[in-house]
């Protein structure tokens, strides 16, 4: 009975030192700095964006007094972005520098995640908590608009909840929209027929759920809080808010590097508190948006003065 006691002791001492260890880790982020380091060992030959040479240009800027800032998307025919305030109601047009430039009062929603420019006046916004797209236009004189004048999309693929559509981001070379579902399970969907240039109307909407990318999310990203599509290179870039990396992938669904937004990379003095948007202009320099208001500027070395 003794022997049986001590054995169950050490056991237990073996279980609880795991479970510490693994806390520990989980913690740490351990699985996603080992991801980070390996690929950045591996430096792949490819015609995307070497992350690893980035550097942090803009740091933590306070976006004036808004909060929850949540996705964010490049217009490249303005040169400014577009991010939307997921508690507010509200898109916020941004200088490239993070200089708030417009407010757009949204009515109709209170829980905006993401937004993307399509093309000329045209924009897609998501709804998490109801799963929902919206194809809407913002002129620029645009100041208030209401989705009851857009053009409602709704998948029907998912209850109402908080773990959602997180992220969306549109492919003019294929025509579609690619939209990311933050965890549970987490997953990256490709939305055609939503909108053409020739045409404006919806047309047949087609559904995809792009499992090339499924064995990555598994294992390197815990969740998923925005998406950009890279049209000079096909490249698909998924910011991970609770592993603080952005990583990119090819159309196979294969790493080609991450940048980590971890204090200490690429420059950061702080880590990046909330990663939860994150779009790429035409010279390749990478803008991402924190909760509650803060604004991330990382750029190659020959953009760097």
């Amino acid at each position: 009975m003794q022997y049986r006691s001590k054995w169950l002791f050490k056991a237990g001492a073996i279980v609880g030192i795991v479970v510490v260890l693994a806390s520990f880790l989980y913690v740490m982020k351990a699985e996603a700095l080992a991801w980070h380091l390996w690929h950045q060992l591996r430096s792949p030959d490819h015609h995307g964006l070497d992350l690893a040479h980035y550097q942090v240009s803009i740091e933590a800027k306070p976006l004036a007094h808004y909060q929850n800032t949540s996705g964010l998307t490049f217009n490249r025919e303005t040169g400014t972005l577009f991010t939307v305030l997921n508690d507010m109601g509200t898109i916020v047009e941004l200088s490239r520098d993070g200089t708030p430039l417009r407010e757009i009062q949204v009515h109709g929603s209170d829980d905006l995640e993401g937004i993307t420019h399509v093309e000329q006046d045209y924009y897609v916004v998501a709804d998490e908590r109801d799963s929902q797209l919206w194809l809407l236009q913002i002129k620029p004189e645009t100041r208030e608009i209401s989705l009851g004048d857009a053009k409602l999309l709704k998948l029907g693929m998912n209850e109402r909840g908080n773990k959602n559509f997180e992220g969306v981001s549109w492919d003019s070379v294929n025509h579609r929209l690619i939209v990311v579902k933050e965890r549970d399970p987490k997953y990256v969907l490709s939305v055609s027929g939503l909108y053409h240039a020739a045409n404006q109307n919806q047309n047949k909407i087609e559904v995809e759920r792009l499992r090339q990318f499924d064995g990555a999310l598994t294992w390197a990203l815990r969740d998923l809080s925005s998406v950009t599509y890279h049209e000079q290179s096909g490249h698909l870039f998924l910011l991970s808010d609770e592993s603080k990396l952005l990583k990119q992938f090819n159309e196979r669904g294969q790493t080609m590097g991450s940048l980590a937004l971890w204090q200490g990379f690429h420059g950061l003095h702080k880590s990046v508190p909330q990663a939860e948007g994150v779009s790429i202009d035409d010279e390749g320099n990478i803008y991402i948006v924190s909760e509650p208001n803060l604004f991330y500027v990382f750029k190659p070395p020959s953009h760097l003065i």
